[in-house]
Formats: C-alpha cells, structure tokens, sequence
C-alpha cells in the first residue's frame, strides 16, 4: 500500500539547522559545491510495513546530498530513497523545516554515498 498524501507529523524545526558550531562560518560547514536546480523526482519511505512515496523537487543539490520540498515533514534520521532521472540513491534526513505560508517542508537529505554519478548534471570540485 502506498501513502501519497501529505503527513500529520509535527512541524518543529529539527536540531540539524540549528546545530552549527559557535562562531563557524556556513561555508565551514559544507563538504562540497552546492548548485541551486530544481529536478523532479520522487522520495520513497517506509512507516512500518508500509512504503510511502511522494513526488518532489530539489533546490539544492551536492555530491554529498541534496535540499528538496516536500510536502511530508520527515524527523532528523529517517531513512529516504530518492528517484531522480531513473536513478536511486538513499540516505537519511539531516532536517525538516516546515513553510506554512506555501505548506511545503524543506527537507535536508544526507546521502550514504558520493552521488556525483546520481546527479544528471556535474560537479566541478575544482577550487
């Protein structure tokens, strides 16, 4: 059975945003380039027995992960696939941070591995 609407989670912000060293730099924080792109996709996972899925874009993506909008609020942690272009990556949620003027969740994605090969576009690491 597969879940397409939006959850009823809570809509805290997660720790993860706020959980910046004192006094570091954002770009201190960052392993890699980050290039601003929407992409479509979809975000599969599982709340039990049952797989969930949802179709989203990013805003944001990196050889280390990636910045989408969802509609489901997903807590620091949670396992996530993403489909984007035929391809498939997982990984884990770093944040949630819920937008109620337009009801949509930017969500913060880590991925398991380098995603240089996932991404439809690339990345120069050059500096």
């Amino acid at each position: 059975m597969t879940n397409t609407g939006p959850s009823a989670a809570a809509t805290a912000v997660s720790d993860a945003a706020a959980a910046r060293r004192p006094g570091a730099d954002q770009n201190d924080e960052r392993r890699g380039r980050r290039l601003s792109i929407r992409l479509p996709g979809l975000i599969f996972w599982r709340e039990g027995e049952i797989e969930n899925v949802e179709a989203i874009f990013t805003t944001a993506i990196s050889p280390y992960g990636c910045a989408l909008r969802s509609y489901t609020f997903f807590h620091p942690g949670a396992r996530v696939r993403l489909e984007i272009a035929g391809k498939r990556i997982e990984g884990h949620v770093v944040h949630s941070l819920k937008d109620h003027s337009v009801g949509l969740v930017t969500v913060g994605i880590a991925f398991d591995e380098d995603s240089r090969e996932f991404w439809p576009v690339g990345f120069d690491l050059g500096r």
